[in-house]
């Protein structure tokens, strides 16, 4: 069986909810005032639990470890340092940018080999 025969729409849907979890559960930590602010603390945690909840379902039914952890370290960095800068307004220089964005690309694509 090829590991594109193992992924189904169930299991792209899940990593997708499940990176979705990380990013969100760390945009989210500098609310949490170090895990301080109850409230927001516990927001915090419960996505990322529900991030957790759903790439181990993914594992559990079959999609591929090797192929998803190598696309969930591309992804989440690559979407976060995105919404930090761009959304959030964090200072960033181009080349910082261009640094970071390669290296997750370099991660991902480590992965595929």
């Amino acid at each position: 069986m090829t590991v594109a025969a193992t992924i189904t729409t169930r299991i792209v849907v899940l990593f997708l909810i499940g990176a979705a979890g990380q990013v969100g559960g760390s945009l989210l930590l500098g609310r949490t005032d170090a895990f301080r602010n109850i409230g927001w603390s516990i927001i915090c945690l419960s996505v990322y639990m529900v991030s957790f909840w759903a790439l181990a379902t993914v594992i559990r039914e079959g999609g591929p470890l090797s192929l998803i952890m190598p696309a969930l370290a591309t992804i989440v960095p690559i979407v976060t340092i995105l919404v930090a800068v761009f959304v959030m307004g964090e200072a960033a220089s181009w080349q910082r940018l261009g640094l970071l964005l390669f290296a997750c690309l370099v991660i991902g694509y480590a992965g595929t080999v």
